[in-house]
């Protein structure tokens, strides 16, 4: 079927109703002011076939006189003076144009052409000015998919933003479409480019729509894009249709034409711009699919054509329940899965976008994203003021500016197991066994040297802003999640200069590859000295031998951490596998910063697999996963393992502070840290924690690991590892582990009111 196009003619009325229930799609405007007009649009109504008349022409009339003037207060009688002269000899019957919608067999009198869209325009301005809107009502686009285009063609024509729009769809309406489409219950089984056009032309009856019923194909794609004659070319192509061959090919012709292209997924705010008109030689889709050509598509199998849809949608950027409904898609989903709020919002930044392309102004090609989910995620809620106590809320906001200090310190797998409630004049710091492995006793051994760290960051920052903090571990209270209280008092001397400060918001683990082999004598020196003033002991290995061991120990820790089931679900929950979704959750490690080769980076996404974990679990395989660890160690300066007297909480706690002491030292000095404690934390399991995790094969591998172990370092049965960390000189991390916003972590309890 060939494209259908608005008659030049006013179309007979009784070949229009023939077609009226399932095909047509344009209204039939009459001019009474043409005879041969007058006399058909009479014998309609005469007929019965008008079953409903709409004349609102002399509140259109009075709108149009005062937003004309805007500035006068007319009254009626001068409101009634101006709209005689605007009928001029005309009677108001005769006045203007009437439409008749054939599918639901309404008549309505409307102002004339260029009086309709004057009025109906007049709110966009100034944010479009009349300039602009004129020339918006010349462009001609062509967009290719009717289920999130419905929302993008409705909002092109809500805004006056084309001169001739033409839709391409070959699919109904179904059920299931229903939670996207704005749309009635009596439209399912009928074409969606009808659908669109109707919505349109029930908006504006003067649009000049082109409906390609039979989609977009190879057959067609030339007239979709070029129209019929000379100066017929569309000047913006937007692709929201589903077929992958489709959209390269939509993308090749537009391409070859100079032509821009823009696709909206309703995913994330995702909106996709090609700038072929400015850049003809742009790899299409930015180079994601590759040297894959539209022709080649259909001969891929369809795990290769799902891979390419993986591509195009953004393999690391789409949204983590999209790629989980990706992986159920003919499984459990039978189609893509999107939302109405989504798609409504992808028809705002879609038409924003044309605008910008018709008006010349700035717009370059790539992916911008409107996460409205995201930012919503981000939205706090600040501490209830009382208004009675202003001192209150000043110490309040102090002890908040520091509590955004102390989240600064690392934690197991950044999963920051700390909350804090400040009240009477006291911060209580408390585990929030809600975070990673909170509620197990290694989870809770390493949330206890987390929250150690940050109370060093609370020590010093308290300092600097001329406060002294006092902490009181482990107080005698019920809570058992309560790990110490915090009081506060001025602090002699005045606020400390202390060079650490500046180091709280600049330290991070860095994995880099070290550029030099040899630790500086008093980089030594400063460190341990840190260590030391801790109260915790620091032992350093730089023998180059020993180093090559300790990447072996490392490396198969690393390995079984993988592969062990009891581990595998926790260390892949700790990892977040695109900026997207490291943003939405601010915590966690992005899979780029633990993959430092793209080697690493594949053997991570396999492993997500709990198949592919057990495969190798089961065959003693994946001695790929040891290579980054050995590495590591090889472009080493040296091995640290710090440690601290006794085993108890207080210790872990201590050891904490410690630690965190020790790695600003070491930022502050320009050495790069980057912790590698799967080991000691293997360790602890089998020794402390009864094995937790393994079996009797893997305790007794760890045993032997131990013994290794003990040849560049000694541990006294009484001391507790904090920390064993690779010392290295290395380029800046590239990457930054996030934290939760303070107002996630910290809150001011209301006091519980007396009984009277």
């Amino acid at each position: 079927m060939s494209a259908r196009r608005l008659p030049k003619t006013l179309a007979p009325w009784r070949e229009v109703l023939a077609s009226a229930e399932r095909e047509s799609w344009f209204p039939l405007i009459f001019d009474r002011s043409v005879p041969a007009e007058a006399e058909a649009m009479d014998e309609l109504m005469n007929d019965g076939e008008v079953v409903y008349i709409h004349d609102m022409l002399e509140a259109q009339l009075k709108d149009l006189v005062r937003s004309r003037t805007p500035s006068k207060n007319y009254t009626d009688d001068e409101v009634a003076q101006e709209i005689v002269r605007l009928l001029a000899d005309q009677t108001p019957q005769n006045y203007g144009r009437w439409a008749f919608y054939p599918w639901s067999r309404r008549m309505v009198h409307l102002l004339p052409p260029d009086s309709f869209i004057e009025l109906r325009s007049d709110r966009n301005r100034n944010k479009i000015t009349s300039e602009e809107q004129a020339r918006l009502r010349k462009i001609k686009i062509a967009l290719a998919g009717l289920s999130v285009g419905n929302a993008v063609a409705v909002t092109l024509a809500l805004e006056g933003v084309f001169g001739e729009l033409r839709l391409a769809d070959f699919d109904t309406l179904d059920l299931s479409n229903m939670n996207r489409i704005r749309c009635a219950v009596h439209h399912l089984g009928l074409n969606k480019a009808i659908i669109a056009a109707r919505q349109i032309y029930e908006q504006n009856p003067y649009a000049n729509l082109v409906l390609f019923t039979d989609g977009v194909t190879t057959d067609n794609i030339g007239e979709f894009i070029d129209g019929t004659g000379p100066g017929d070319r569309a000047d913006i192509v937007i692709d929201e249709c589903d077929s992958v061959q489709i959209k390269l090919k939509l993308r090749e012709e537009a391409r070859a034409r100079r032509l821009p292209v823009l696709m909206e997924t309703s995913d994330r705010g995702m909106l996709d711009i090609e700038r072929f008109d400015l850049e003809p030689d742009r790899p299409i889709l930015h180079g994601l699919v590759g040297n894959v050509t539209s022709d080649q598509v259909n001969t891929l199998s369809p795990p290769a054509r799902l891979g390419l849809v993986l591509q195009i949608a953004g393999l690391h950027t789409i949204s983590p329940r999209l790629a989980a409904s990706l992986l159920e898609l003919n499984l459990t989903l039978k189609g893509f899965s999107q939302l109405g709020s989504d798609v409504t919002l992808g028809g705002a930044t879609t038409t924003t976008a044309v605008r910008r392309l018709a008006l010349g102004m700035p717009l370059a090609s790539g992916r911008v994203y409107i996460d409205v989910s995201g930012q919503l995620a981000e939205v706090t809620s600040p501490p209830l003021p009382d208004l009675s106590h202003p001192r209150r809320l000043r110490e309040t906001a102090e002890v908040r500016e520091l509590v955004q200090y102390a989240i600064m310190a690392p934690s197991h797998g950044n999963d920051q197991p700390w909350r804090f409630e400040y009240g009477d004049g006291v911060l209580r710091v408390l585990h929030d066994t809600e975070r990673g492995g909170g509620r197990d006793e290694i989870g809770r051994h390493w949330a206890l040297v987390a929250i150690g760290g940050a109370l060093a960051n609370l020590q010093i920052a308290a300092g600097v802003k001329g406060r002294e903090a006092n902490i009181q571990l482990f107080p005698p209270k019920q809570d058992p999640s309560l790990v110490a209280e915090v009081r506060f008092g001025l602090r002699a001397g005045g606020p400390a200069d202390d060079p650490l400060f500046e180091e709280i918001p600049r330290r991070n683990t860095n994995r880099g590859l070290g550029t030099r082999a040899h630790l500086s004598p008093v980089h030594v020196q400063a460190l341990s000295a840190a260590a030391r003033d801790s109260g915790a002991k620091l032992q350093l290995c730089t023998d180059r031998a020993l180093l090559g061991e300790l990447g072996q120990l490392i490396g198969e820790a690393e390995r079984l951490r993988l592969l062990t089931p009891t581990l595998h679900g926790p260390t892949m929950r700790q990892i977040r596998w695109s900026e997207a979704e490291a943003h939405d959750t601010q915590d966690g490690i992005r899979v780029e910063a633990l993959a430092v080769t793209p080697m690493d980076f594949a053997a991570f996404q396999l492993l997500r697999s709990t198949d592919v974990a057990k495969v190798l679990r089961d065959t003693n395989g994946g001695r790929l996963l040891m290579m980054s660890s050995v590495q590591a160690l090889a472009s080493s300066a040296a091995v640290g393992l710090l440690t601290i007297p006794g085993q108890s909480p207080t210790a872990l706690v201590r050891g904490g502070q410690a630690m965190q002491q020790l790695w600003l030292t070491a930022s502050a000095l320009g050495v790069a840290v980057h912790p590698m404690n799967t080991l000691i934390d293997m360790f602890a399991r089998v020794e402390r924690f009864h094995g937790a995790g393994f079996d009797k094969r893997e305790i007794q591998r760890f045993l032997e690991m131990r013994e290794r172990f003990t040849r560049a370092f000694t541990v006294a049965l009484a001391d507790v590892e904090i920390l064993l960390f690779r010392l290295s000189y290395a380029d800046p991390a590239p990457l930054r582990t996030l934290r939760r916003p303070v107002d996630a972590v910290f809150s001011v309890p209301q006091p519980e009111k007396k009984s009277p």
